[in-house]
């Protein structure tokens, strides 16, 4: 898709990543408040960081020192889509005028990934779109993920994180594997 055939447009943050990141959690595109704060998941009432916080402990005061904490764990946090048309609210069903990020091209400069979560069926369908005719390395085991979003009502937050669990077993291989 072409930029030119959207002029008014936004685009989503840098990743957040270290060297080595063993773990890619990939979401579709960051909020309003996200955006203007500058920060993943910045809407207070997503669960992302609650969810964090009780899997790895974080300790930080806020998004910035959590996020510092997420990429000492190894683990990368960016979106599916650069960039959409603009819009005022941010509902996923809202996107329109998606260009992709290059994630096969950040898996190639990060090889140390081997797992690829996608934070809700959003991030999952436009990842599938995304890839399309694209080769991922055999190595990269994908999960799909419920929504931290705080419009995904089918989910309890108790839910949420059992079922974010498995981002702690794959941390856990990582530790293995070095020894």
């Amino acid at each position: 898709m072409n930029s030119a055939t959207y002029p008014e447009r936004e685009s989503g943050l840098a990743p957040l990543v270290s060297h080595e990141p063993c773990i890619l959690i990939l979401g579709s595109f960051p909020s309003r408040i996200s955006l203007t704060e500058g920060h993943y998941y910045a809407n207070p009432r997503n669960h992302f960081w609650i969810i964090m916080q009780r899997l790895l402990g974080l300790e930080g005061s806020g998004i910035p020192e959590w996020e510092e904490e997420l990429k000492s764990a190894h683990i990368a946090v960016w979106d599916v889509i650069d960039s959409r048309r603009y819009q005022k609210g941010s509902m996923d069903h809202d996107i329109k005028g998606e260009i992709w990020n290059d994630i096969p091209g950040f898996l190639t400069r990060y090889p140390t990934i081997r797992n690829l979560f996608l934070n809700g069926g959003k991030a999952s369908g436009s990842f599938r779109k995304a890839i399309e005719g694209v080769s991922l390395p055999p190595s990269i085991h994908i999960q799909v993920l419920p929504s931290s979003s705080p419009a995904n009502a089918r989910y309890t937050l108790r839910e949420k994180v059992e079922r974010w669990k498995i981002i702690l077993e794959a941390l856990s291989e990582k530790e293995n594997a070095r020894h």
